[in-house]
């Protein structure tokens, strides 16, 4: 009598647990906009069903994701950070992170050996890649060839025309890392790309502060060219605005979508599933599709349409720009403030 009501006991106390924590939210951080709306009904959701859990999308740039984690450091609000990869890498090196395994998440072992992120703490989940974008209807009616290089944004006729995010941007940074190698240097020589960012300053009629501006910008005839991200240009050219995008001769310096666990949420065994999932080829298949994502692991299938606008397959992969991060996460802040006071001003 007394075995079965203590097993009794413990089968309430499990169910109360179960109930307490089914009951916890998932805080999911992640772009927001039309992003957040695509990715929230047709991929968070799907994993809200499967899980029978509760996850709430917290719309926010890479940069307010981390600043967000590392100010609620040892008592998170977020939960899952999904983000760009400078901002995925500068939290594993501040150790915000719990390490990402094979065993905890096995979908790992899919990822391309050339886009695994540089920590265990980070998985990389999709490439955006950075070029160049105009307005089509303008170039044609005024006889412009396409650009084809990034240093088209610096030509005479574009005075006033350009429209770029500046270097607190994962956009933007990427662009004043290409230019450096442009001009004969790179991540450890940035010097080249501050030189050409000057001279480029005096075409420069936006620097956007968010999608918004750059949106708003082409919309209203003031930009006619620009830098921006594959995934943006197609998302504007899909409501059927005159905009094409075209990467630069010079390369495709990508942003690569990660996502984290934070160090002490209280719902990691729930985190540790999303990542997984977000990493499964019909996830990754499905991310490519509405979000034109490339996809970041191996074996995954998209449709003729969605691989004429995504980086997709082993030898697409193997064309975008490596950058390491680890060593532009220490000297971003000051990259910055030279952005600002060089050129942004």
């Amino acid at each position: 009598m007394l075995a079965r009501m203590m097993a009794a006991a413990t089968l309430a106390a499990a169910v109360m647990l179960g109930a307490e924590a089914s009951a916890q939210t998932l805080v999911f951080a992640g772009p927001g906009g039309s992003w957040q709306r695509l990715m929230d009904t047709q991929v968070i959701s799907r994993f809200r069903t499967m899980c029978n859990c509760t996850v709430r999308y917290l719309p926010s740039t890479s940069n307010e994701s981390l600043a967000r984690v590392i100010a609620t450091k040892g008592n998170p609000e977020i939960d899952v950070m999904y983000s760009g990869d400078l901002q995925q890498v500068e939290g594993a090196m501040l150790d915000l992170f719990e390490d990402l395994d094979t065993t905890k998440v096995p979908n790992t072992a899919n990822i391309y050996p050339e886009l695994r992120a540089p920590t265990a703490r980070n998985a990389y989940l999709g490439i955006i890649g950075a070029g160049l974008i105009y307005n089509t209807r303008i170039f044609a009616e005024r006889g412009i060839a396409p650009p084809t290089s990034v240093m088209d944004l610096l030509r005479p006729e574009f005075r006033g025309r350009v429209v770029i995010e500046g270097a607190d941007s994962n956009y933007g940074m990427g662009m004043l890392i290409l230019l450096a190698r442009a001009g004969g240097g790179g991540v450890e020589n940035i010097n080249p790309g501050f030189e050409l960012a000057r001279r480029m300053r005096e075409n420069v009629v936006v620097f956007a502060r968010n999608t918004t501006d750059t949106t708003r910008a082409f919309q209203q005839g003031t930009a006619w060219i620009g830098w921006w991200g594959d995934t943006r240009a197609y998302t504007m050219a899909d409501t059927g605005f005159p905009i094409g995008y075209v990467t630069a001769r010079e390369g495709i310096p990508p942003i690569i979508m990660g996502a984290s666990v934070v160090r002490g949420s209280r719902v990691t065994a729930t985190a540790y599933q999303l990542v997984n999932f977000l990493l499964s080829a019909e996830v990754q298949s499905k991310m490519a599709e509405i979000l034109s994502l490339g996809p970041t692991v191996r074996n995954v299938t998209v449709d003729q349409a969605t691989a004429a606008r995504v980086i997709h397959g082993a030898d697409a992969v193997r064309r975008v720009m490596v950058i390491d991060w680890t060593k532009v996460a220490p000297v971003k802040d000051a990259w910055i403030e030279r952005w600002n006071r060089e050129v942004q001003r």
